[in-house]
């Protein structure tokens, strides 16, 4: 609690009343994720479960903090495209590779649990891997956006050609800090399974499947925040310019 106060104070003090609306959509991405597990739990479909929170979340983050506009528009448009092939990507290597399920390191945590949850892992894997990549692929998308957005403010007379250029720029300055935040997240969760395993070789570290369950998610959260940057700038582009003619 004293935490959740000093969190809550810093975010009114720096970020206003976009800091406020900040915290509490915080809060309300929590209590979506809590929402999902529970449905999960009453044998709900994952899959199609992941991809509506995934798209309530964005529409939180997104219309809630920044308002309904064109840039939250392009953003949201953008997203729900990157999560349709995320999606398509992800079922097809999660089935090739059948990297569902627990790894030998679960083991003894559940134990004690019964087994037979009558629920297929490999969909919980993929709507893990969508909520995952959820608030790389909107801060990424809104970031672009926004910038095109200001930039053909001040000049009017931008090409289609010119703002998307200019949206590609913008993504590519991001996308060195995009790529090194998902690796130190995603790295720091294997120092415990590299000191576990120190003894052993690099050609049996991979076959773990606690260690290529992650490097595949990781792959695959990189592919994301790569494909993101030419579709919010194709349809920011195009999205600014209709706005104009119209």
């Amino acid at each position: 609690f004293v935490l959740s106060l000093i969190l809550f104070i810093l975010l009114a003090i720096v970020g206003r009343e976009r800091g406020i609306k900040t915290f509490f959509t915080f809060f309300l991405s929590i209590l979506l994720m809590i929402i999902y597990v529970i449905l999960m739990s009453l044998s709900v479909s994952a899959l199609p479960l992941a991809i509506i929170i995934c798209i309530v979340a964005s529409a939180l983050c997104l219309f809630m903090i920044n308002g309904y506009n064109i840039k939250t528009n392009v953003a949201f448009i953008s997203t729900i495209i990157v999560f349709i092939i995320s999606f398509v990507m992800i079922f097809f290597i999660g089935h090739i590779t059948s990297i569902q399920g627990f790894s030998v390191e679960s083991a003894e945590s559940i134990g004690l649990f019964a087994l037979d949850i009558h629920y297929k892992m490999i969909d919980v894997y993929i709507g893990m891997y969508l909520v995952c990549i959820t608030g790389t692929v909107i801060d990424t998308a809104i970031s672009i956006s926004s910038a095109m957005n200001e930039v053909y403010h001040h000049n009017k007379k931008m090409t289609i050609k010119e703002l998307f250029t200019s949206g590609m720029n913008v993504g590519k300055d991001i996308l060195s800090t995009t790529i090194n935040t998902l690796y130190f997240a995603v790295i720091s969760s294997f120092i415990g399974f590299f000191m576990w395993h120190h003894n052993e070789t690099i050609l049996d570290l991979i076959n773990y499947k606690t260690f290529a369950q992650d490097i595949i998610q990781l792959l695959l959260a990189f592919t994301s925040s790569i494909l993101i940057i030419p579709i919010t700038s194709y349809i920011g582009a195009n999205y600014l310019i209709k706005n104009k003619r119209s």
